[in-house]
């Protein structure tokens, strides 16, 4: 929950620097981007948590371990490197 704060503040900070290069009529596309990447809980196999319910549409990528979570959430992205799916289970 700790993370919530922090990626909304990155979030805002990117739309005043956007809206800042905008008025200002620079090109922002000069500098690189730091991404910010949510790792979904691993104990977390049918829902997202509620940090990871606020921060999924704002986050540039979001990481479950449970390949149920990429059916119901198509902008997830599985890191299987705890969890092991095979293919017959």
């Amino acid at each position: 929950g700790t993370c919530v704060p922090v990626i909304y503040s990155v979030f805002l900070l990117r739309v005043i620097l956007l809206s800042l290069t905008l008025m200002l009529g620079r090109n922002h596309h000069h500098r690189p981007r730091c991404k910010v990447v949510f790792v979904e809980s691993i104990c977390r196999v049918k829902t997202l948590s509620l940090s990871g319910r606020l921060v999924y549409p704002i986050v540039d990528r979001f990481l479950v371990h449970w390949l149920s979570l990429k059916e119901r959430y198509p902008m997830v992205e599985v890191c299987d490197v705890f969890v092991r799916h095979d293919e017959e289970t």
